[in-house]
């Protein structure tokens, strides 16, 4: 009987540090590490207002906006008089003629090249779904077969979401020179790595003296991309246009855009157009601002 209650009280005393070893987990095998942690959680999404209206950032949301700014450098016209008119060859008609085919080749250039060019960058294709607001002054210099050389100041102004855009512009001039007003609707079309542009359909009005010039306006505006860093781009903006009014006039305008920071670029290019078969060049410079 006392051989039974020692050996009943020796496993209850035991069962305690039984149970701890059995529940304990096995250690791991040997040269095995242990398990990776669990992967952190994925951080909230970009809100709209910092995707749209900060600066853009690979990785950082589908959206982006921009705006520029041009600053005049110049070009109003002296107190003297303007400069006399550079004479050309007689016959306003060949220059107009040979101003339309080089419009017509500029237009037709990006659509070959959009067909081969590569994708955009994914920040090329964030700012171009967002809103974007533009304004654009320039300031420079013109002439022309029939009048002395003027100062002029350009104002463009628009605004673009995605595929669709539309811009306002007003050309102000000294008493010899040309002003105007137009206004477009833009179909834009995706960006590729280095071709930007869509199809521009509005209305022009032109004022030399008492001298009126209106119509239908369409054109190709486009943009070359040469290089890219960030937001920083150096590029070549052509602008091909035709007036439709009691006859076709055609117009080129041509800029650089110099990289200077990342939303500040300087800008410098001329443009050439006729006015009732009258041919007109001028240059223009001043600075680009993307916000």
């Amino acid at each position: 009987m006392n051989r039974v209650v020692a050996l009943v009280l020796v496993l209850s005393l035991a069962s305690p540090t039984w149970a701890q070893a059995v529940s304990a987990p096995p250690p791991p095998p040997d040269g095995e590490s242990p398990p990776p942690p669990p992967p952190p959680q994925s951080p909230s999404e970009v809100s709209y207002y910092d995707s749209c209206f900060g600066v853009p950032r690979p990785g950082t949301g589908r959206f982006g906006i921009g705006g520029e700014v041009i600053v005049p450098l110049g070009g109003s016209s002296g107190g003297g008089g303007g400069p006399a008119p550079i004479s050309l060859p007689s016959g306003s008609g060949d220059d107009r003629a040979w101003l339309l085919v080089a419009v017509l080749a500029t237009a037709a250039l990006p659509v070959v090249l959009y067909a081969v060019d590569r994708p955009a960058p994914r920040l090329v294709l964030q700012r171009f779904a967002c809103p974007t607001f533009s304004l654009d002054l320039m300031g420079g210099a013109e002439s022309g077969r029939n009048s002395a050389g003027s100062g002029l100041v350009s104002t463009r102004l628009s605004f673009g979401v995605s595929h669709v855009a539309a811009d306002f512009q007003f050309d102000g001039a000294s008493s010899s020179g040309v002003s105007a007003f137009a206004t477009h609707v833009l179909l834009r079309i995706t960006p590729k790595e280095h071709v930007d542009g869509g199809l521009a359909i509005g209305y022009r009005r032109s004022i030399l003296d008492d001298r009126i010039q209106d119509g239908l306006e369409i054109g190709l505006p486009h943009k070359y991309a040469l290089w890219r860093e960030g937001l920083k781009t150096f590029a070549l903006e052509i602008r091909p246009m035709l007036l439709f009014s009691s006859r076709v006039e055609p117009s080129l305008e041509a800029s650089f855009l110099i990289p200077v920071a990342q939303v500040f670029h300087l800008r410098l290019g001329g443009r050439v157009y006729t006015f009732q078969g009258d041919l007109l060049w001028g240059v223009t410079g001043g600075i680009n601002l993307t916000l």
